[in-house]
C-alpha cells in the first residue's frame, strides 16, 4: 500500500511508519518541514492521488499547560489541518479509499469503576479536551467525500517504549515515586502502541468499519493498580504516593496539565470486540511485561 501520514513525525507516527515499512508498504509523511510532503495544496493533492490510506495525526501535543494561548493552538492545529485535508481529498480525482483521523477518548465524560463507556455512548465531556475532540470530529466528518471511507480513532493513553506516557511513569517508578497519583481511584484507559498499529491494520482490512473506533484495551484499571503493575514489572516493590497537590505542583513545573493524570477515563471498544479483533496486550500486566523487556 501507499500510506500517507500527516503529522507523522512524533512518537505514534514514527512507530506506524516503521511498522508499515517493515511490512513492505510505502510511507510518506506530511509535515511542516516538508520532509516528504508539505501542507501546500500543490504538493498535497498529487500525493493524495497515489495514496491508498491517509492517516492524520496532526495537532499540537496536549502535553502542555492549558493556558489560553495553548488551548487555542491545541484546538486550531487540529481543525486547520483536518480542514486542509478535507479540501485536498475532495479535490482529488482518485482520492484515498480510506482516511483514518486521530481523535481521543477525552471526548467522553469522566467515569469511575462502575461505568464503562464505548462507541455508542453519547456521554460527552464538557471540559476543554472534551470540547476540542467534539469540534475536531465535527470538522472531520462534516465533509462527506464520495469513495472515501472515514474512521476516527478515539485514542486512549498510548504505551510504548520510545514516547508517550510510559517513559514518564517508568521514570517515576525508578526514582521511587511510582505510587498512586491523587486518590488512585481514577480509571486509566490505555492501549499498547503495537495494538494501536494492529487496530489500524484491522480497520484497513475490514471495509465495513467506519465512523468512530475506541483505541483502548478491554480492561481499564485504576491508577493505583496501573502504577502497582508497573512497579512489579520493573521490580520496584515500593512507590511513594503523590497527593493531588503534589501532582498539580509537579505538572506545573514540567509544563503539563494535572487533569491528564487526575481525570478518570473508563473506556473500551464495543466495535472491535464485536468484529473479532484480538488484542495482543489486553491487560496492563502483559503490556508492562513487554515494555520492560
Amino acid at each position: 500500500m501507499n500510506v500517507l501520514i500527516a503529522g507523522g513525525t512524533g512518537f505514534i507516527g514514527n512507530y506506524l511508519k516503521n511498522r508499515f515499512e517493515a511490512s513492505g508498504h510505502i510511507v510518506r509523511l506530511v509535515s511542516r518541514s516538508g520532509m516528504d510532503v508539505s501542507w501546500n495544496m500543490k504538493d498535497l493533492i498529487p500525493e493524495l492521488e497515489k495514496t491508498d490510506v491517509l492517516i492524520n495525526l496532526a495537532g499540537k501535543s496536549i502535553n502542555s499547560r492549558f493556558t489560553e494561548k495553548n488551548k487555542e493552538l491545541i484546538l486550531q492545529s487540529r481543525l486547520k489541518t483536518t480542514g486542509i485535508l478535507n479540501e485536498a481529498v475532495a479535490a482529488c480525482k482518485n482520492p484515498p479509499v480510506l482516511w483514518i483521523n486521530a481523535s481521543a477518548t477525552g471526548i467522553y465524560k469522566h467515569t469511575g469503576q462502575n461505568q464503562t463507556l464505548n462507541e455508542s455512548s453519547m456521554d460527552f465531556a464538557s471540559d476543554f479536551l472534551g470540547n476540542v475532540v467534539q469540534l475536531w470530529e465535527r470538522e472531520f466528518f462534516g465533509t462527506s467525500i464520495p469513495g472515501v471511507r472515514k474512521t476516527a480513532i478515539r485514542t486512549s493513553v498510548v504505551l510504548g517504549k520510545s514516547g508517550g506516557a510510559y517513559p514518564i511513569f517508568k521514570f517515576l517508578a525508578i526514582i521511587g515515586l511510582g505510587g498512586k497519583q491523587g486518590s488512585g481511584a481514577q480509571m486509566v484507559s490505555w492501549i499498547h502502541i503495537e495494538d494501536y498499529y494492529r487496530i489500524i491494520l484491522f480497520i484497513i482490512e475490514e471495509s465495513g468499519i467506519s465512523g468512530v473506533i475506541n483505541a483502548s484495551a478491554p480492561f481499564p484499571v485504576t491508577n493505583q493498580i496501573f502504577m502497582k503493575t508497573l512497579r512489579k514489572a520493573k521490580r520496584f516493590p515500593v512507590g511513594i504516593p503523590a497527593p493531588e497537590w503534589a501532582i498539580k505542583l509537579g505538572t506545573g513545573i514540567v509544563g503539563v496539565d494535572s487533569s491528564l493524570i487526575l481525570a478518570s477515563s473508563n473506556v473500551n471498544s464495543e466495535i472491535l470486540m464485536k468484529n473479532g479483533f484480538e488484542f495482543r496486550f489486553p491487560t496492563v500486566e502483559k503490556a508492562f511485561l513487554d515494555l520492560t523487556q
